[in-house]
């Protein structure tokens, strides 16, 4: 009789457990449902409200309303992540709808911060963008420099005193004047911006780096860059020997030692001259003898060059962007002001994708139109899906950059007939891909440095007053760069770009995006067919990427990362090998000169004192 009664009552608390846990599920699955058709319309508000126009820049009551109406339109965000935390997830049996119960959680971002968000991290964000425009660095004047015309601004003002100048003592004025002069208010702005991303975790009760790599989905992002960091460590410093000392060699060794890492006036120099004329590679690659890319485009006007880029897209079998879209939802930007240096803007949080394009008819422009509209063919793909499973994995910035990758070859450019008067010489080939290699390789390992040292700081593994510290110890073991002078203490020396979307962790999407984007565009080149001269392959009109393509972005994040990444890789994982296929030619070429200069590869430590 005992036995029976506990029998019994074993039986009837089952039933109410397993009930319950039926209820849940049911409730879970009914709010899902609601809640994702919500964040749509929440975030198509939100993309209506900032993407239409301003009718006068300086009417500061209408961009004040515009912030309050999406205060207002987040508000129902905040709800709706407040309600998805109220789940009992260990209660949840199904793991799908656990899953999008988790997913929905953050799906207020940061404007889980509430009031915090607008009257703070939103004017945090604004300051650090005005770094590059206030005009508040003093001229370099030595007697011979260009006469004063007032203060300049980093952006375009500096930048274009890097594309030109020559002037080793000029360069470090500028590297050391805009830093000295924006330190105490980049370091406020940027440590508040820590303390509001460790909030939001907090208010999300997830650990920090799994809300800072949130868009991967994937805490463990940083593992997969390490091993992208190790296969281009050979390479890269065959790369960098040789530009260390062909520098030496422009300016003496008084002021770069052969041995030390390059300073950091110098790289950037050799960055922002990789496609300008009186780079240090000149001797060998002269500018001249490149293609006139800005001609090639010249026939057309801005909306023609996002028309021809679309074609791209058309080939591979991908639909026509509809009319809806071409008439409501894709502008040429507002930006009258700033049009050579104007970037495109983009929200493409829903399937109803805003673009806001540059009115500037330039080579570079129309290569940046081929990898914006893989975010717009990217959600397309994907309308279907609900919102949570509607992020990609950042992956439409790798498939933007493997379409530009065969947009930008000779061999495309020759086949289209946009190069038809032009004749690609070995010579040229060469000159393009190794001013494309110093661009990338050197970019590469800063993505890298930029990541680690907001994953550490968030980690707190390093302090706030160590920072800096830590940015030089990682700027000297991965990229070989000392800073140009010994740095006091406080000093904040990030570039311009660490700053840029930080809150989106822009620096990673980067990295992610240039590596996977090779490795994307090597395997479209297999499956066309194109398996030698991996950096002249053009797999336009190739249905049978665009197939591979399409089954990929249909899936969202509705499988973990790397089944997505099977779609179109076969070993799905971040991995530096097809870079070094790409870039092979120039590496053994820089291997070869610096045998016959016996110069040092790699470097030894800086002696550069950073407090």
């Amino acid at each position: 009789m005992q036995k029976y009664c506990t029998f019994a009552l074993l039986v009837a608390t089952c039933i109410g457990l397993c009930s319950s846990a039926t209820n849940v599920d049911i409730e879970a699955k009914e709010f899902i449902k609601e809640a994702s058709k919500k964040y749509y319309e929440l975030y198509n508000q939100i993309a209506d409200e900032v993407y239409s126009s301003i009718k006068d820049e300086d009417d500061f009551e209408e961009i004040f309303n515009k912030i309050e109406n999406v205060r207002k339109i987040s508000g129902g965000l905040i709800e709706i992540a407040t309600d998805a935390n109220n789940f009992d997830l260990s209660q949840i049996k199904n793991e799908e709808t656990k899953k999008a119960v988790e997913t929905l959680k953050m799906s207020s971002d940061l404007f889980v911060l509430g009031d915090d968000y607008f009257a703070s991290v939103l004017l945090n964000l604004a300051a650090l963008k005005e770094l590059a425009t206030d005009k508040d660095i003093d001229p370099y004047l030595d007697g011979t420099s260009r006469p004063n015309n007032g203060s300049l601004a980093y952006t375009p003002d500096i930048q274009n005193i890097f594309k030109k100048s020559t002037d080793p003592e000029e360069l470090k004025y500028y590297w050391t004047a805009w830093r000295d002069a924006n330190f105490i208010w980049s370091s406020v702005n940027f440590f508040t911006i820590v303390d509001a991303i460790k909030k939001a975790a907090d208010s999300f009760d997830i650990p920090i780096h799994a809300f800072w790599y949130r868009s991967f989905n994937t805490g463990e992002m940083l593992k997969e860059m390490d091993a992208v960091m190790k296969d281009i460590k050979e390479p890269y410093q065959q790369l960098h020997a040789f530009v260390r000392n062909e520098l030496k060699k422009k300016y003496g060794g008084d002021v770069i030692d052969g041995n030390a890492p390059i300073p950091a006036h110098l790289f950037s120099q050799v960055l922002e001259q990789a496609w300008y004329e009186g780079s240090v590679i000149e001797s060998y690659f002269p500018f001249k003898e490149l293609p006139p890319y800005d001609k090639l485009v010249e026939k057309f006007d801005a909306k023609q060059m996002m028309e021809e880029a679309e074609r791209f897209y058309q080939s591979l079998g991908f639909d026509e962007l509809d009319e809806e879209f071409k008439r409501d939802r894709l502008k040429l930007s507002d930006d009258t002001d700033n049009i050579k240096n104007c970037k495109a803007d983009i929200f493409d949080l829903t399937p109803k994708v805003y673009v806001k394009y540059c009115n500037s008819v330039e080579f570079k422009k129309f290569m940046q139109n081929h990898g914006y509209l893989s975010q717009v063919h990217y959600a397309k793909e994907k309308k279907n899906l609900p919102s949570y499973y509607f992020n990609s994995y950042d992956l439409e910035y790798s498939v933007g950059e493997a379409v530009i990758l065969s947009a930008s070859t000779p061999k495309h450019l020759t086949a289209t007939g946009l190069a038809k008067d032009f004749a690609f010489t070995d010579q040229t080939l060469f000159n393009r891909l190794f001013r494309m290699g110093i661009h990338t390789l050197f970019n590469i390992p800063i993505y890298y440095v930029h990541t680690r040292v907001m994953h550490d700081l968030l980690g707190g593994t390093i302090e706030t007053d160590e920072v800096n510290k830590h940015y030089w110890k990682l700027m000297e073991e991965y990229v070989g760069v000392e800073p140009p002078v010994d740095r006091e203490e406080g000093a904040i020396d990030f570039t311009y770009k660490f700053f840029l979307d930080i809150e989106q962790n822009m620096q990673t999407k980067k990295f992610v995006g240039e590596v996977l984007g090779y490795q994307f565009y090597s395997a479209f080149c297999k499956k066309a067919g194109q398996v030698t001269e991996l950096h002249n392959c053009d797999f336009y009109g190739n249905l049978a990427v665009g197939n591979d393509l399409k089954a990929m972005m249909a899936l969202g994040s509705s499988k973990p990362w790397k089944e997505v990444l099977k779609k179109v890789l076969p070993y799905p994982k971040l991995s530096g090998d097809a870079l070094i296929e790409y870039y092979t030619p120039i590496f053994n070429w820089a291997k070869s000169q610096n045998k016959e200069s016996k110069v040092k590869i790699g470097w030894n430590a800086s002696k550069r004192k950073v407090l």
